[in-house]
């Protein structure tokens, strides 16, 4: 029963730099991920999984009136996803990092870390995955 609950249970930490001006920031790209350790570039959309929560992760930046666009364009924001998933147990925990870093000055300017005990309905993972991006993007600061 225990682990019956421990299942899709979603956790959240974000933190931002305090000297950061967010009221600057319109444009954002994918910079690349890191899956479990490898370097997965930005224009790699092979894996199904991964442009899911890339799509999820975007919502919540059109959400706070950020503009999707290409590398090439200057960017203000670099957005760089990182995975990884730890066997604990009977279950397994998967981390999702979101780095937010100010493009023009190469420094990481918001971040947060989605933990989640997944299971094996693909949905429901999708599902606290989509929960935990929304609870850690209400914490990103208001423009001044």
């Amino acid at each position: 029963k225990m682990y019956e609950d421990k299942m899709y249970e979603v956790k959240v930490r974000t933190n931002f730099e305090q000297s950061a001006d967010f009221s600057s920031f319109h444009t954002f790209a994918h910079s690349g991920m890191t899956d479990r350790g490898r370097e997965i570039a930005a224009t790699d959309n092979n894996s199904p999984l991964r442009m899911r929560i890339k799509e999820i992760v975007n919502k919540q930046l059109i959400a706070k009136e950020l503009r999707q666009v290409g590398l090439e364009d200057r960017p203000d924001l670099l957005v760089h996803l990182l995975f990884g998933v730890n066997d604990a147990d009977k279950y397994k925990e998967a981390t999702l990092v979101v780095n937010l870093a100010e493009s023009s000055k190469k420094k990481r300017v918001w971040q947060a870390v989605i933990t989640e005990t997944v299971g094996d309905n693909l949905e429901k993972n999708f599902e606290m995955v989509n929960k935990g991006v929304a609870k850690a993007f209400k914490d990103y600061p208001q423009a001044k």
